[in-house]
């Protein structure tokens, strides 16, 4: 499945010069809009990954430019494309919305047999997502004795979105690997689960990421992991990516050092940057 929409800019026609435009994304043609990042322009033209669009859900994509007008004429729309829509299949995905050539998609497993006979056979799917934890919504709010008085001073602000956990297995040392990939940056992440969870999209600041084997059961020399980690609900990343593997500044450099390189596979610039491109 894939889980980014791959959506391609071309204002070539327009008279901005920026290496970049803002990418705003709205569920109609006039909006309203939420800034999800900003794209890198070469003769006007580039693209951008949307690997944080709710699945099933038609999208529209706006295109700006920053001016030096102050706010809040301090952007100049230079096209709006769509509509787009991305395919679900009801697994969860898991990315970072900075580098969306990590995305993980989680295969589910609905009863604790179907896990078991999951895990123990060696094909299908090599990432399964168990369970999500509790969640707790945090209180922001104060309580201060007053002198001679039998109630507080009661200070309060709004409540906090929650706070949770959530755990998932893998089958394989490439899944672990997979795995340490999208969570060592450190950053924010970004959940995307079917609509039965509920509230099921969402960006979270992982907390400490737990490796245990699966079972005592099990022998240790197989690659079964299980996988734990926290999380509180922050705001959504808006950036620069460093686009896809392979469509990144240092895979580039490394797998193709001259342009001969690069034509000798029957590949292009414009594949590396669309994302087709795989790195031998």
């Amino acid at each position: 499945m894939a889980s980014s929409l791959i959506v391609s800019i071309d204002v070539s026609a327009s008279t901005t010069t920026e290496p970049y435009v803002f990418v705003d994304r709205g569920l109609s043609a006039t909006g309203p809009w939420t800034r999800i990042g900003q794209a890198g322009l070469v003769g006007g033209k580039g693209f951008f990954y949307d690997n944080t669009v709710p699945f099933d859900t038609m999208v529209w994509y706006r295109m700006s430019r920053p001016t030096v007008l102050p706010p809040p004429d301090n952007e100049e729309v230079l096209d709006i494309d769509g509509p787009f829509s991305l395919a679900g299949n009801g697994n969860i995905v898991i990315s970072d919305p900075s580098r969306p050539w990590a995305d993980l998609e989680f295969s589910l497993c609905e009863s604790p047999s179907g896990l078991i006979a999951a895990a123990c056979t060696p094909t299908g799917p090599e990432l399964i997502w168990t369970r999500f934890g509790g969640r707790t919504y945090a209180s922001d709010a104060g309580l201060f004795p007053i002198l001679d008085a039998e109630r507080p001073a009661d200070v309060y602000a709004r409540r906090k979105d929650h706070a949770g956990s959530g755990a998932f297995a893998t089958k394989t040392l490439a899944a672990v690997t997979a795995v340490k990939t999208l969570f060592t940056a450190g950053g924010p992440l970004y959940l995307r689960a079917p609509d039965v969870y509920g509230d099921s999209d969402f960006a979270f600041q992982p907390g400490d990421l737990e490796e245990t084997f699966l079972t005592d059961r099990i022998d240790q020399r197989q690659p079964l992991r299980l996988w734990t980690y926290s999380y509180v609900v922050v705001d959504t990343p808006a950036g620069p990516q460093q686009g896809t593997a392979c469509a990144n500044w240092c895979a580039i450099k490394s797998t193709f050092p001259t342009f001969a390189a690069l034509t000798a596979t029957g590949d292009t610039w414009a594949e590396i940057a669309a994302g087709t491109t795989v790195c031998p």
